[in-house]
């Protein structure tokens, strides 16, 4: 789930009984996933390569949305566990929040594809009391705008008595306004109250830039573009600190959400609730609309893409890249990514699904619903699509609780292709539950530990507790904690029924 394809120096990570040091090596893709050959403590390349229950059977039909359609019911504090444990399953997905944000976005892609105009209209109503509005600047992250990309907001108000904006570092390029926007307010507004927003921004983006945001040879994309509402339900606001390497490092509820882009008529655009055509405005330009019941963030990638629309049952697949040869190799792994998540998870979560296969090589980043495609590997495909149950349906504080969606991305892989990482991984020094922050500039430590660690976690939980049982659990996981932020706490909830699967999570320091 990172936005860039960079080549990671393997370390000696874990010392065996034997005595013996084990060193790794990848490729972190554009997804966060990790491919490349693992190698010696050396660094020579080695031979060996280096994931919700409608019936709580661990099966289920092809994909159906009658179960999926935004986020969910109440959540807890940040570490309290909630409707997840055994007797307290779900038959299905939790509805979403009726007091979920509303949000209105509307981008204007400028001719040359190098600006980006925004505007935001939002509307919260918190469930605890509030003194400010934060919003995070995701484009303003220190390795984003060393690629070029950045983020500066020219108005920002609020109602209630809102005050000016001001702005905070918290890890952003020291040349920009800072990572964390914020309104305050004359005086406390209490929980339950509505407060609207509005904010005006503009958006630079990087000539190619391996990145969530970028432009080469025709085409831009950009996700996290906007200020995102940093608030979880029964925590409050996260302002923790970005990352500083190319991963995540935001907490957001799910939204009602209104995408509008206006981008140069002669390019299509695939984005975030993906509509087939845009209208012409009359200016030499093309307006596309699309409307998502429940979504975190938004993606969009503007450019003269080769497209194909399908069905994967109920699931609309669209799928577009700058060739149609890597468009037709791409459409039937994704197929199949959608038919046998579904079969193992739950009913894919969104009525569609949009891809854009991007003319840059270094991985995938999802979004809800929408997918950033530069790789087109299988490994690739299958960990993008399984983020639409973890992270974009069962959210998660990416700044404290990445493994959450990371490592069950990897973990979706692994049960999918049958490829898992190697069972030593799961004695690779370092605790799974770890907050990005934490890792500094270590981006090797990162990745092996949040994705490699946390999915042989996973994997030693299920062989330990039995397949079909923790098959059930998971599902129930992610029926329960449908479209909320989930915390550790609720997994070991829908675990409690399996403590051979939470000896292995606890000693693989997962769980709290």
């Amino acid at each position: 789930m990172s936005g860039r394809h960079r080549i990671v120096a393997w370390l000696a990570v874990a010392v065996f009984a034997v005595g013996s040091l084990v060193g790794c090596a990848a490729t972190v893709n554009g997804s966060g996933a990790l491919t490349g050959p693992p190698t010696d403590a050396s660094g020579a390349a080695s031979s060996s390569g280096a994931p919700g229950p409608s019936n709580g059977s661990g099966a289920s039909d092809v994909p159906s949305t009658s179960d999926a359609a935004g986020p969910s019911g109440p959540a807890g504090p940040s570490d309290t566990a909630s409707a997840g444990s055994p007797g307290n399953c779900p038959a299905s997905y939790l509805p979403p929040d009726p007091d979920r944000p509303r949000v209105e976005l509307a981008f204007t892609v400028r001719p040359g594809l190098a600006t980006v105009d925004g505007t935001e209209h939002i509307e919260f109503t918190p469930d605890l009391p509030i003194t400010e509005l934060v919003f995070r600047l995701t484009a303003n992250t220190a390795p984003t705008v060393a690629e070029g990309n950045r983020i500066q907001v020219r108005s920002a108000r609020a109602d209630h008595g809102g005050l000016t904006a001001t702005y905070a570092r918290a890890g952003a390029d020291p040349g920009t306004q800072g990572g964390l926007l914020r309104i305050p307010f004359a005086s406390e507004i209490p929980a339950g109250t509505t407060v609207s927003a509005d904010l005006s921004f503009t958006v630079t983006l990087g000539s190619n830039s391996f990145d969530r945001f970028g432009r080469t040879d025709g085409y831009a994309w950009f996700g996290s573009a906007q200020p995102l509402l940093a608030w979880e339900r029964g925590f409050g606001w996260h302002t923790e600190p970005m990352i500083q390497f190319t991963a995540e490092s935001a907490t957001s509820e799910a939204m009602r959400t209104e995408l509008t882009v206006t981008a140069p008529a002669s390019d299509t655009v695939i984005m975030s609730g993906d509509p087939t055509s845009g209208t012409p405005d009359g200016s030499g330009a093309r307006v596309w609309r699309s409307t998502i019941d429940a979504a975190r963030d938004v993606s969009v990638a503007v450019g003269p893409f080769a497209v194909t629309d399908v069905k994967v049952g109920s699931v609309a697949l669209r799928v577009g890249a700058y060739d149609p040869s890597v468009r037709d190799a791409l459409v039937p792994e994704f197929e199949r990514a959608i038919t046998e998540l579904s079969a193992r998870f739950g009913p894919y979560p969104f009525p569609s699904l949009s891809v854009a296969r991007l003319p840059a090589e270094g991985g995938g980043i999802e979004y809800p619903s929408s997918i950033l495609m530069l790789d087109g590997s299988r490994m690739v495909v299958v960990h993008e699509t399984a983020h639409q149950w973890f992270y974009a349906m069962v959210g998660d504080s990416q700044a404290t609780h990445a493994w959450l969606d990371e490592a069950f991305a990897t973990y979706a892989e692994a049960l999918v292709d049958d490829d898992p990482p190697p069972a030593n991984y799961l004695h690779l020094a370092g605790r799974v539950d770890r907050p990005t922050a934490d890792y500094g500039g270590d981006e090797n430590d990162y990745y092996l530990v949040t994705y490699y660690k946390g999915a042989a976690a996973l994997l030693a939980a299920r062989d330990d507790a039995g397949g079909k049982a923790f098959d059930a659990a998971l599902r129930c996981y992610a029926n329960a904690n449908a479209w909320r932020i989930a915390n550790p706490a609720d997994l070991a909830a829908a675990l409690a029924g399996l403590p051979a699967a939470l000896s292995v999570l606890r000693q693989a320091q997962a769980l709290r």
